[in-house]
């Protein structure tokens, strides 16, 4: 399957961001932006401490190149400056499926309208280029901001998959799935991302 990843992992972009492929030089630029607390509230891992961050994305760098995973270095092109990441992950080209989701942005692009161009960028590729049926988006369940992000952009409640992942703390999160199909895709376009 790394043949369609290749195919696939292009850049993304529009008038404010691009979505780059991660590359080894884009997770040093990273370092500097990890260190909020709060942009890891809701992570499985604490990588507020550059090093751990360094290592968690370099595992998405490995995972991008076994065509497991297609991580993007998020850049604003008014200053070039990467400002976070995110990755479509548990592809299956069988069933035209994939997951969108290990997003994150440095602090101060929290809250700025950039994930919903993000998204935007992302969902028009996964339909419009991958040919994807399905595209789920998860999160903790107890996350209020990232569900409603979720719900903002016109993502469907699917349902939780009860204590499904462990979390710092020792705390069994139950996990919440959202998702968008191929059939409602052009309505949201001309709808809630009619701005992008």
């Amino acid at each position: 399957m790394i043949t369609q990843v290749n195919k696939y992992y292009l850049p993304l972009k529009n008038d404010t961001i691009s979505l780059l492929p991660l590359q080894a030089e884009h997770i040093e630029e990273m370092r500097e932006l990890s260190s909020g607390s709060d942009i890891w509230k809701w992570y499985t891992s604490d990588l507020s401490d550059p090093n751990d961050l360094s290592t968690w994305m370099h595992g998405r760098l490995k995972e991008s190149r076994q065509g497991d995973k297609m991580s993007y270095a998020v850049l604003l092109n008014s200053s070039g400056s990467v400002i976070g990441s995110t990755s479509f992950g548990h592809i299956d080209w069988d069933e035209k499926c994939v997951e969108v989701g290990w997003t994150w942005l440095g602090q101060d692009y929290i809250g700025t309208g950039i994930n919903k161009q993000m998204k935007f960028l992302m969902l028009r590729h996964a339909f419009e280029i991958m040919d994807i049926e399905r595209l789920e988006l998860r999160t903790d369940e107890l996350n209020v901001r990232s569900r409603r992000a979720m719900e903002k952009i016109g993502a469907q409640y699917d349902g939780i998959l009860r204590n499904h992942r462990s979390t710092r703390g020792g705390r069994r999160r139950n996990t919440v799935i959202y998702s968008i199909i191929r059939s409602e895709w052009k309505e949201l376009s001309q709808t809630i991302f009619k701005d992008l």
